[in-house]
């Protein structure tokens, strides 16, 4: 054989199907974007058969741009987030108390035309899953975030088991960066008495974050309970701003309470039910982050855990600072909230508050 036709069968051989299926498992665990994942499984047996193996996948949901009523719902969207700063308690009182009529349109089941049960159930063996869900309305991706006009900040993160199990809040009503004109030291940390108007506007930043937080636990409840081998769940969206998390324990709850007559009661409308709530609340009017150059007006953060003592966390001994660490840690952006969030520990108010169910 000739040099020619040696590289012409090199260049035809398919290389790739020599791997052995370790290897491309492997590879494929690694790709864990499950639409990518899907399209490899199109293409041949071998990997129709290999890629369900795979143990985490990642799936983002894309928008529904199947008919116009989302425009209506996300309107209506607005119209509630607008109401909400207006009037908080009013609306509140109203979310509460009343129920919307079956044929109207129902702010909080929005996450309901998010069911990923079609696509998961190639991958029935995985023990891992981040869904990603799609922002709604007019929230997308801040530019002004790591520039120098100030934007709100408002992220959480939220852990769930058969109710809520704990959540941590993080809230500025300002986020920028420093102005070049040196502070003095009293000013890198201010902390004040929160006026009443503040404090309700911690209270609508609190309950939205639970209402999302269980409207996407409702969401997930009937997908852990179709995975199996699952052991563990996380739900965020588009723009980062909050996180439901679930471990192993936490979703064999789910799976045993489905077992249990009368499970109704957890649910309310388009979420799980919020149970009772003692909330630790730190302040601060002004802060500073050391070493970013950020400043953050209005600073809170927010330690959430159900009345009572919080019992499956007092098992664990997981104190607040724990919490708050597993809630903010990272690098980047993330090195620099979980910064904020210590400063903000050590500060000396603390408001401790308490909700009722809704």
């Amino acid at each position: 054989m000739n040099s020619t036709s040696q590289q012409a069968v090199i260049d035809s051989a398919d290389f790739f199907d020599c791997l052995p299926d370790d290897v491309v498992l492997s590879i494929f665990g690694k790709l864990q974007d499950a639409k990518s994942l899907c399209l490899s499984m199109s293409t041949c047996k071998r990997f129709r058969s290999i890629a369900p193996q795979v143990d985490r996948v990642f799936l983002p949901i894309p928008p529904n741009k199947s008919d116009a009523k989302d425009s209506d719902r996300k309107s209506s969207f607005k119209n509630l987030v607008i109401r909400a700063l207006t009037k908080p308690f009013l609306l509140i009182s109203q979310m509460i108390k009343l129920k919307p009529k079956p044929e109207e349109n129902n702010d909080l089941d929005f996450y309901s035309y998010y069911v990923p049960n079609q696509i998961l159930k190639n991958f029935q063996g995985i023990r891992g899953l981040h869904l990603r869900l799609p922002c709604h309305g007019n929230h997308k991706h801040n530019p002004s975030r790591n520039g120098k006009n100030p934007t709100t900040l408002l992220k959480w993160r939220a852990e769930f088991g058969r109710e809520l199990h704990s959540c941590v809040i993080l809230g500025a009503k300002s986020w920028s960066e420093k102005d070049r004109v040196e502070s003095s030291e009293e000013e890198a940390s201010s902390s004040r008495v929160m006026a009443d108007d503040e404090l309700k506007l911690r209270i609508v930043w609190t309950i939205s974050c639970l209402i999302a937080a269980s409207a996407r636990h409702y969401l997930m409840q009937e997908t852990v309970k179709g995975l199996k081998m699952i052991e563990s769940v996380v739900v965020s969206d588009e723009s980062d701003q909050g996180r439901l998390c679930m471990n192993k324990e936490q979703i064999e709850e789910i799976r045993q309470s489905s077992k249990v007559k009368g499970d109704d009661e957890t649910t309310v409308e388009s979420r799980s039910r919020v149970p009772a709530l003692r909330m630790k609340m730190w302040y601060l009017d002004r802060l500073e982050v050391p070493g970013s150059g950020k400043v953050m007006e209005g600073a809170t953060l927010v330690v959430i855990k159900p009345a009572g003592g919080g019992e499956d966390e007092a098992k664990k001994g997981r104190s607040d600072a724990e919490m708050v660490a597993d809630a903010f840690e990272g690098e980047g952006e993330g090195k620099v909230i979980g910064e904020a969030v210590r400063k903000l520990m050590v500060a000396k108010k603390c408001y401790v508050l308490e909700m009722n169910s809704f």
